[in-house]
């Protein structure tokens, strides 16, 4: 007899929100149905521009749902790509009658300045997890995090610069208020989310606003940031100074600084609302690539608690539990773009010269001892600070470290780079396997890959069922045993060789910057410590 749960779900791709009917598409392939681009939120755009996002308009008829929306407004290259009304949600979950399901609602990285929804696909992980999988588009960069005394409308949601984060809280309220539709289980809800995504799923985390509204966190080479509001406050006056300056409307930065000062309140705000959002989006530039931050999470007292992520320490936050990843070379992208590196890397001489060869591998070898560190071992001690706290499950995704298994040249360039881990849950090749379509992923290593990637679909498939990976719901495999600061073997290490996954917990341990300086100063040159110290890491956010 099935159980009545069994029974709850029509497997159909016409399905009802709040808001009007939509209509989906099917994945026969992988036995998934799917939901793209539907509204979460009023378009943010007009007198919505920065502000914190609304409720979208119900509609009449049936929406169709089978493409995806634009990406947020951004800068790609030196292009400008995606539309000030981007607040779509795309949905996957199995095409069966389960119902109750759990739910992981997935952010994108991106340095919160680029990316989209469109970025994790969940038609495979759907399947490979039997849950209900979202990706979501929020604001970003000018449009996402921005403060400005002349926008200040006494609401203190209007007010706080966290546009991006309140959108990702206004997609969990349109999961509580609509995901049963689905299938889904409102009271079974992982927050998820990689790179940027990640550190706004650890923002989440003391937010709030985020109470109730999801029961577990997974964070995907995250990290601890956060920026004080006087920071966004100088970013935007400096972004306007720069625009005032384009359009002829003065002719120095005095010149812009008095303007300003001249203007009421009213007066800047219309002219900051009226702005063609693209010119925005310019004048606040790229920095991801750089890894520089640009201010956004603001400490507001609203949104983030004023005394951020101090909030952990008085046990005032989400108390959840957390799953926590990182990787073996997590900097070996950032290194492989560095203006230290990318002339050598070109011509070829970063493999015949053995000076910039090891200075390479020293930039790979301690940027990613620092910054996987920082995404892993330094979250996971905060979330631990106090006895009695959930537990936290953290891992080190580290294929394509070992000889063999991609090409000598990538191993030595990339070997497991920030990211590289997400193709492994999606089934995707969008990441690395993009870039390097020769010598990463083969017909050789496809059987490692493949158990690998079963591997970490089971863990989470238990992680977010239970909030416990433990042994990923199969005796054979090793058991994820939760962090703790004296354990023998504190992080789960994940790797395969061309056949088989390697899996187990690691005594491996990667101690803070000072610890990573102190390596660095006993280990190394003068000459490459100084480059490294002062060039390659300086300003990076991991670095501060």
């Amino acid at each position: 007899m099935k159980h009545k749960q069994d029974q709850g779900f029509k497997p159909q791709t016409l399905q009802q929100t709040k808001y009007g009917a939509i209509d989906g598409k099917t994945y026969e392939q992988y036995g998934t149905l799917g939901w793209l681009g539907v509204p979460y939120a009023a378009p943010p755009v007009g007198e919505l521009r920065w502000k914190a996002p609304r409720e979208p308009d119900s509609w009449t008829g049936t929406r169709t749902t089978k493409e995806f929306a634009a990406s947020s407004l951004q800068l790609s290259g030196e292009t400008i790509a995606g539309s000030e009304d981007s607040l779509y949600l795309n949905i996957w979950r199995p095409n069966t009658t389960r119902s109750k399901l759990p739910i992981m609602v997935f952010l994108h990285g991106g340095g919160n300045m680029t990316g989209s929804g469109k970025d994790f696909q969940g038609e495979q992980l759907a399947r490979n997890t039997n849950s209900i999988i979202l990706s979501v588009n929020y604001r970003l960069g000018a449009l996402g995090f921005f403060r400005n005394a002349a926008l200040k409308t006494g609401n203190a949601l209007d007010d706080s610069g966290n546009y991006g984060l309140l959108d990702a809280f206004r997609a969990l309220q349109w999961v509580q208020d609509n995901i049963e539709g689905f299938g889904g289980d409102t009271g079974n809800v992982t927050l998820a989310g990689q790179s940027a995504g990640a550190r706004n799923v650890l923002a989440a985390l003391i937010s709030p606003l985020s109470k109730g509204l999801f029961q577990k966190a997974a964070a995907f080479s995250g990290g601890l940031t956060k920026a004080a509001p006087e920071e966004g406050e100088q970013k935007s006056e400096d972004a306007l100074v720069k625009l005032l300056l384009e359009e002829g409307k003065v002719t120095s930065i005095e010149h812009a600084r008095t303007w300003i000062g001249k203007q009421s309140q009213a007066q800047m705000a219309s002219y900051l609302r009226e702005l063609p959002a693209d010119k925005l989006v310019t004048a606040y530039g790229s920095t991801a690539i750089r890894m520089q931050p640009f201010p956004h999470l603001f400490h507001d007292g609203t949104v983030i608690p004023k005394e951020g992520f101090d909030a952990i320490n008085s046990g005032n936050y989400a108390q959840v539990p957390v799953l926590l990843g990182s990787l073996e070379t997590e900097f070996s992208s950032f290194a492989f773009g560095d203006p230290n590196f990318v002339l050598s890397i070109q011509d070829e001489t970063l493999f015949t010269d053995e000076t910039k060869a090891k200075e390479y591998n020293a930039a790979l070898k301690y940027g990613s001892e620092a910054y996987a560190g920082f995404n892993a071992e330094r979250v996971a001690e905060r979330l631990t600070s106090e006895v009695g706290r959930p537990p936290v499950y953290a891992y080190r995704f580290a294929w394509g470290t070992q000889p063999g298994v991609i090409s000598e040249r990538l191993q030595t360039l990339m070997g497991a780079p920030h990211g590289a881990d997400m193709d492994f849950y999606t089934g995707h090749t969008d990441g690395v396997a993009a870039l390097f379509p020769e010598g990463y992923f083969s017909e050789q290593n496809k059987p490692g890959r493949e158990a690998l990637s079963a591997a970490m679909a089971a863990y989470l498939k238990q992680f977010l069922y239970t909030g416990n990976p433990g042994r990923g719901g199969s005796s054979e495999r090793a058991e994820w045993t939760p962090w703790t600061k004296d354990a023998g073997a504190p992080i789960m290490r994940l790797d395969a060789s061309n056949t088989t996954a390697v899996i187990g917990m690691s005594t491996q341990y990667n101690g803070g910057k000072d610890a990573v300086i102190a390596k660095m100063k006993k280990e190394l040159p003068d000459e490459t410590y100084k480059l490294l110290t002062e060039q390659v890491f300086a300003g990076r956010f991991f670095w501060e």
